[in-house]
């Protein structure tokens, strides 16, 4: 008997960083129905982490009237994480590179590399209501679910 597919789960909360340790519990508990192996689980969700902290300090500013929505999409071959807030997003792509010398001081501007890093696919959409973090994460074929 086959096991039945992963629906996603989404979660919507007030801008609280406080907030992210209940996300943290749905989040890890899915990457492990998911397969993942320990190590890249807890690179994933520091990835994730990031996004939602990014969402909340960039995208909201902190105002606790503003939602964030984290929907996680598991799929047979991958995991999608969608981070939404109000903000007008950020070209990912001209964000310094906080590897060069100018940048290395810098208090700030190693959470989008270090997702770069960890995940398969980093993208930003932006849309009328603000903007969502695309965050992919694919399978290996050990993690996988057998047919």
């Amino acid at each position: 008997m086959t096991a039945a597919p992963l629906l996603p789960v989404s979660l919507t909360c007030n801008t609280d960083l406080r907030f992210i340790d209940l996300i943290q519990v749905v989040g890890s508990e899915l990457l492990k129905h998911m397969n993942f192996s320990h190590e890249d689980g807890e690179r994933v969700w520091l990835a994730i982490q990031e996004g939602i902290a990014n969402a909340m300090r960039h995208g909201n500013k902190l105002d606790k009237r503003k939602p964030v929505e984290v929907t996680f999409t598991p799929l047979a071959n991958r995991l999608e994480i969608r981070i939404k807030d109000t903000g007008a997003g950020v070209d990912l792509d001209a964000l310094p590179n906080p590897n060069l010398p100018e940048n290395l001081l810098k208090p700030c501007g190693r959470g989008v590399f270090f997702m770069k890093q960890v995940m398969d696919q980093v993208a930003m959409e932006s849309h009328a209501q603000g903007s969502t973090l695309v965050l992919v994460k694919l399978r290996r074929s050990s993690e996988q679910p057998e047919a």
